[in-house]
């Protein structure tokens, strides 16, 4: 087993924010809002969105216009349970440990849009043939890749303790 680290935790954390907010400081900066640079035709684009609501839009209209500061609360809350599971995980076997720094990144990036903005900044565009899926950023890339890790292993240990069973 190798040993965890608080300080690579929060490294991985930082540059999740770091990169999240530095690429939407550009799109706010080079980019108005609605408008759109292909990067692959018929593939991926660059747009300027704000998302008022939350992850991929939902609830984005009247609904998330006046509950920011519910939205802004309980980011802060799911902030504070990572870090407590964090803490739990840290000395266990389980790989949990750095995927759920990933998601405290994000859930941070995000965060700080709302606080300063009051809407996330959302500029990654994939869409084929008209079919877009829902515009993101790096901190719900951050957020979506921990969750898929956790889940995966989360998968592969229930296999291995399958197995485990099993073997005399």
């Amino acid at each position: 087993m190798y040993k965890k680290s608080w300080v690579a935790y929060g490294l991985l954390s930082a540059l999740i924010l770091l990169a999240d907010q530095v690429t939407k400081y550009l799109v706010m900066t080079q980019m108005a809002v609605g408008t759109a640079k292909d990067i692959i035709p018929h593939f991926f684009r660059v747009v300027s969105v704000r998302n008022a609501g939350i992850v991929f839009g939902l609830f984005s209209q009247g609904l998330a216009q006046n509950n920011q500061k519910v939205f802004i609360v309980f980011t802060i809350i799911a902030m504070g349970a990572i870090v407590v599971y964090s803490n739990r995980k840290k000395n266990t076997e389980s790989s949990d440990f750095y995927p759920l720094a990933l998601i405290l990144g994000g859930a941070a990036g995000n965060l700080l849009d709302r606080l300063i903005h009051g809407r996330v900044v959302d500029f990654l565009d994939f869409y084929i043939h008209g079919y877009h899926w829902p515009a993101f950023n790096i901190a719900d890339s951050g957020i979506v890749i921990g969750v898929s890790l956790l889940l995966l292993f989360q998968l592969f240990e229930e296999k291995r303790q399958k197995r485990a069973s099993f073997d005399p």
